[in-house]
This record gives C-alpha cells, structure tokens and sequence, in this order.
C-alpha cells in the first residue's frame, strides 16, 4: 500500500505511516482508513465504543504522553475525534 502522504485512521487519529499500522479488511486487504488496533477483520475491534467511551480511553494516554492536564486532553480528544468520519454521526 502506498502512500503518497501519510494518512490518520478515520477512528483513533493514529497515523498510518507504515503497511503494518493498517488495520484489515475481511477478504485481509489492508484498510486505507482505519489502524490495526481500531479495525481488522473488516470490522471495529470495539464495535459497540461510543465516542465518549472513546474520549475516556483515549485521553489519558495523551495527557500523560504529552504531560498535559487530563481535562485539556479530554476537551482536546472530544474535539479531535468529532472531526473523524467515525464520530461523525
């Protein structure tokens, strides 16, 4: 899969700099929009995630990562992922 720029997974914002980073599709073709740890098998690995449970999980690993306080990460992601096709709804 080549990519002339890198792309984010349209669910986590991870980028997908590398073959390996997406994720599957059913027939085991590589996604062009979603990571391996958000999608394989043609399916969300967390099907049923809300975008809130999202904001939870994601959050503290960015605040800490990037030492901020866990409020602004969590205003940060909430804002982030309601720009990404799978929060959209």
């Amino acid at each position: 899969m080549e990519r002339e720029k890198t792309r984010s997974c349209q669910s986590c914002g991870m980028p997908l700099a590398r073959d390996e980073d997406a994720g599957t599709e059913a027939d085991g073709s590589r996604s062009a929009i979603y990571c391996t740890y958000c999608y394989r098998d043609g399916g969300f690995t967390e099907p049923g995630l809300t975008r809130e449970e999202a904001v939870g999980k994601y959050a503290p690993m960015m605040a800490e990562n990037l030492g901020m306080p866990p409020a602004k990460a969590e205003e940060m992601v909430r804002q982030y992922l309601s720009t990404l096709p799978r929060w959209r709804e």
